[in-house]
């Protein structure tokens, strides 16, 4: 006959006993028996309530969901000769994805010899980091993808 070790909540580790038994023990308590280790020798079963177990473990499972949420990635665009003004609408929009926690891509479209210029894109986005509020790292730089320019940025944990 399998025998388990049998844990309960007020008494304690209990000696090894058959399976039997550890049932009989449960059931006086109105409460069910559920195996803990099984692979242990031999296998450890608690008395416990098996739905209280199971509501536990679906909360633990929506929070470590919930927290594992790295944030979303969201698209800025910024143009070669782009206005004051517009540059300041854009830093806007990217402070509020920074401080959500989102990480943001900027790209920059580029057309006809706009290509062939690209220090004047570089300036453009060092110009854009540095008026950002937000502390960012640039997780992947500055990089040309066929007439795109792109960077990513995510928000300095504190």
């Amino acid at each position: 006959m399998p025998e388990v070790r049998l844990v309960h909540p007020e008494e304690g580790i209990r000696d090894v006993m058959p399976v039997t038994q550890a049932l009989e023990h449960a059931q006086k308590a109105g409460l069910d028996l559920v195996e803990v280790s099984p692979k242990a020798k031999p296998p450890v079963c608690k008395i416990m309530d098996y739905g209280q177990l199971l509501y536990q473990q679906n909360k633990q499972k929506q929070l470590d969901k919930k927290r594992s949420k790295s944030g979303e990635i969201k698209g800025i665009r910024l143009s070669y000769n782009m206005g004051k003004h517009d540059i300041e609408m854009r830093v806007k929009q990217t402070n509020k994805f920074l401080a959500k926690g989102n990480k943001v891509k900027v790209e920059m479209i580029l057309r006809g010899r706009q290509k062939a210029h690209p220090e004047h894109v570089r300036e453009v986005f060092n110009d854009f980091i540095t008026s950002l509020d937000h502390e960012v790292t640039v997780e992947q730089a500055l990089k040309r993808v066929g007439h795109k320019m792109l960077a990513v940025l995510t928000p300095v944990k504190k």
